[in-house]
């Protein structure tokens, strides 16, 4: 579990520091056909295991305890009900704490999101492999140098404009099995996917991504992969993957 394993890190005992979680805007186009969001906040408490707290729209987040001496991360997963939108459809926001920590802030961005998904997916791989023993936990990982390899553009471009095109939990799995490194930070094998009869403005899960256009009776061209990913229009969600697709008609 990941909590014995923090627990269990330090002989004194882990500082503790409190600090009010700064949800980053939506992205304007989510903001345009979706609307306000509910939000799913998931963090690594005090005793170190995973915490959860939905806010709605217009609610403040809560203050919350977090462990001052190793990197923890904090997740906040949007969705929407009225469109059974649930949390994990669209990509996250989030933060590592302490590099994100600010006054008795925590800023949230949409970059910290896929950081602190990197970190969570670390985590997992860590605790069921044996190479996980071997001190390569997300808390010890070196976090500013793995931004630096994402700021500096030490990756191919099409990632670097939208991170989620990336595999994270494979690429978490193999730094855990063997270390970091940058050249695994590769996109998705990808594959096009067209459906007729399904035009109009369509904007994806990922807060990176641009919206697409197809004309009102389609197709819809869209790069799939075997990942299952989310797509939302005016008029509904799809669901999509190199496997398939289901479009689910809003009421």
């Amino acid at each position: 579990m990941v909590s014995a394993i923090l627990l269990a890190g330090c002989d004194g005992g882990p500082v503790r520091s409190s600090y009010r979680p700064l949800l980053p805007a939506l992205p304007a186009e989510w903001d345009e056909v979706l609307g306000e969001a509910h939000w799913r906040l998931e963090w690594i408490g005090e005793e170190g295991s995973w915490q959860e707290w939905v806010c709605s729209p217009g609610q403040e987040a809560p203050v919350l305890s977090l462990i001052g001496e190793w990197t923890t991360p904090v997740l906040a997963w949007p969705f929407w009900p009225a469109w059974n939108l649930l949390p994990s459809m669209m990509r996250p926001a989030g933060a590592l704490f302490p590099w994100d920590a600010a006054g008795e802030g925590l800023a949230l961005s949409w970059e910290g999101g896929v950081q602190a998904l990197f970190w969570k997916e670390m985590a997992a791989a860590a605790a069921a492999s044996e190479a996980g023993q071997s001190g390569r936990q997300p808390w010890r990982f070196d976090w500013p140098r793995f931004r630096e390899t994402i700021e500096n553009r030490d990756i191919p471009d099409n990632v670097f404009d939208d991170l989620w095109l990336a595999d994270w939990k494979d690429i978490a799995r193999r730094t855990v099995e063997s270390g970091f490194d940058r050249r695994r930070i590769v996109a998705r094998k990808f594959t096009e996917l067209a459906i007729h009869d399904l035009g109009g403005v369509w904007i994806g899960s990922s807060p990176f991504a641009p919206p697409l256009e197809a004309e009102p009776e389609g197709p819809l061209r869209l790069m799939v992969s075997d990942a299952v990913d989310t797509w939302v229009s005016r008029d509904g969600v799809l669901k999509c993957s190199a496997e398939g697709w289901v479009f689910i008609p809003r009421l």
